[in-house]
């Protein structure tokens, strides 16, 4: 399944925090239960409005359309700004985990 392979590496740029060098951290536990924005692991949210991705040339070759539930899922000490979210067809996505998840998202119970 898609969600047991999210592994990354996280580069940390260099500056007064980090040093003279740029930082790399693997990413690969995600044990995040409950995240900054109140939201856990294992709840639902449907999209309040059509999504557009965009592609490296900002072309917008897909748009998602609202309506579609996405499961919430653990994320990583590591990354502690990231929230991970499961579209229905297994795609995975990462999102701030900050208030703004609500601009485009609404929790959601069956």
């Amino acid at each position: 399944m898609k969600r047991d392979q999210r592994g990354y590496v996280l580069r940390r740029a260099k500056g007064a925090e980090f040093g003279d060098d740029d930082k790399f951290l693997p990413v690969c536990t995600f044990t995040v239960q409950q995240y900054r924005c109140g939201l856990r692991a294992g709840e639902h949210l449907r999209l309040i409005r059509d999504l557009n991705i965009e592609d490296d040339e900002g072309r917008v070759p897909r748009i998602i359309p609202a309506g579609t539930i996405w499961e919430v899922l653990t994320g990583a000490v590591e990354d502690p700004g990231a929230l991970w979210l499961e579209q229905p067809d297994g795609e995975l996505h990462s999102w701030d985990d900050d208030e703004s998840i609500f601009e485009t998202f609404e929790r959601f119970t069956a």
